[in-house]
C-alpha cells in the first residue's frame, strides 16, 4: 500500500509563511512581486524572510510582494 494516494486532497499549506518575518522595505533595485509576478522598483514593499539552517551555511530566502497584493492575501487568509 502506498504511502500517498493520488486520490487525497493536497493542502496548499507553505512551510515558508510559517517561518518567515515581514518587513515594509523601499526598494532600490527591481524585484518580482510573489503574487502577481510585477515589478516593484523604487518604492515601498513588503519583504518576507525565512532562513533556513541545518548542516552548513544558513539560507535566506526572501519573497517580495507588493503593497496593494500584501493586503488582499492576507484579507483573504493566503499569507
Amino acid at each position: 500500500m502506498p504511502f500517498y494516494n493520488s486520490n487525497d486532497r493536497v493542502d496548499s499549506w507553505d512551510y515558508f509563511d510559517r517561518v518567515s518575518t515581514t518587513d515594509f522595505k523601499f526598494t532600490f533595485l527591481p524585484k518580482r512581486c510573489y503574487i502577481s509576478g510585477k515589478y516593484i522598483w523604487l518604492r515601498y514593499a513588503y519583504r518576507k524572510t525565512a532562513t533556513y539552517t541545518g548542516p552548513g551555511t544558513p539560507v535566506h530566502e526572501h519573497r517580495w510582494y507588493d503593497k496593494k497584493e500584501f493586503l488582499v492575501a492576507r484579507l483573504k487568509g493566503n499569507i
